[in-house]
């Protein structure tokens, strides 16, 4: 793994020892680029059908247009990732409120949250790696593929109104069968939520491609949580058949994206909780994008029940981003694996919460290849 400071432009004396880059090298000369602000994923090359490598990631400059921007380009999210309703909860019989910071609702837990630190990172070996994923109990990981990076950080007790001391690590790993490998590892001192996510800006026909309309978009999922007209699901459900979110049978993203749907229309086009048809503590595939002219193909693994899917609709207006290709609407996909939005609200839906005593994992994994 090469480790190399990254620094500000704009005062790089301010985080000399404190902010890194990591380069990941995974198979098939595929690599990803790591930086411990917001444990960030800022590039990932991956080749494609000639064998050629392309970033596949969106993202910024630098460390100061990452710390200036919230679009959450790359970062892992939360410790309550996505809407919190009303911007409270109840734990324990206890009363919280987390910073209001999108219409009433608390979104990805605020200012100072896990996207908003630098990470402490250390490199670990193949057989550490393989350790902490055995740990995790999850099933049907494949092999891991070489060195890895294990970032760390701890959320203070009453950040962002959350409770608790959280003991946050994340692994990334390449795996032998070309799968980069998230495992979220979190510890606590008071019960609190742990429901972190990976807020990825994906386009695999590279990062400065255009929109993604022609993409083609596969999900393992029967129905999605309805939203309230502040995009916060209210515990019901819509059955996909017969609409515009119906991706059982492969479609190009463009089927739902912009369509005239009253659970789009809120959010500007796609974005939407799909829940997935999933084995419980089992690393399952859930599903897939793929784009013809690359031949490349992004396939999405995970043990959670939900995932986000966002088409970058609120991207645009800024000269912050890599690259001499402006980002505009719906140039990207975001299939962030979660647990249902606002589930600390929502008895039904699977518990965010962590207990004092208990290690809890989750697991992401995106595996490319080219067709």
């Amino acid at each position: 793994m090469e480790i190399n400071e990254y620094l500000s432009a704009s005062n790089p004396e301010a985080y000399k020892g404190k902010s890194f880059c990591y380069t990941l090298c995974g198979p098939d000369n595929a690599y990803a680029k790591i930086i411990s602000y917001g444990a960030v994923i800022a590039e990932l090359w991956v080749p494609d059908k000639n064998n050629v490598l392309g970033d596949v990631m969106l993202g910024l400059k630098g460390l100061d247009e990452y710390m200036a921007n919230d679009a959450n380009h790359g970062a892992v999210v939360g410790r309550s990732a996505n809407r919190i309703a009303g911007a409270s909860y109840e734990i324990n019989g206890i009363k919280y409120t987390a910073p209001v910071n999108d219409d009433p609702n608390n979104l990805h837990g605020g200012p100072g949250s896990l996207q908003d630190v630098l990470w402490d990172g250390e490199a670990v070996s193949k057989e550490e790696a393989e350790s902490l994923l055995k740990a995790s109990g999850i099933k049907n990981i494949p092999e891991v593929y070489g060195e890895s990076l294990l970032l760390s950080t701890v959320s203070p007790d009453g950040c962002c109104g959350f409770p608790g001391n959280l003991d946050t690590k994340v692994l990334y790993a390449w795996l032998k069968d070309s799968t980069l490998v998230m495992l979220y590892i979190g510890k606590t001192d008071k019960d609190t939520i742990f429901a972190p996510t990976n807020h990825s800006y994906f386009n695999i026909a590279g990062h400065d491609a255009g929109r993604i309309d022609n993409q083609i978009l596969y999900i393992n999922s029967d129905r999605i949580t309805t939203k309230d007209p502040y995009n916060t699901p209210n515990g019901a459900y819509i059955d996909v058949k017969g609409t515009c979110f119906d991706f059982t049978k492969p479609a190009p993203v463009k089927q739902c994206m912009t369509a005239d749907h009253p659970q789009n229309n809120t959010s500007k086009g796609l974005d939407q909780n799909f829940c997935l048809n999933i084995e419980e503590n089992s690393f399952n595939n859930v599903a897939y994008v793929y784009d013809e002219k690359t031949g490349r193909k992004m396939e999405v693994f995970t043990d959670l029940p939900g995932m986000q899917v966002y088409c970058g609709n609120n991207l645009g207006g800024t000269t912050d981003q890599k690259g001499d290709v402006p980002y505009e609407a719906y140039y990207a996909i975001c299939l962030e694996t979660q647990l249902y939005p606002n589930a600390i609200n929502i008895p039904e839906f699977a518990s965010p919460i962590l207990k004092v005593g208990e290690t809890k994992y989750h697991i992401t994994g995106y595996r490319f290849s080219a067709e």
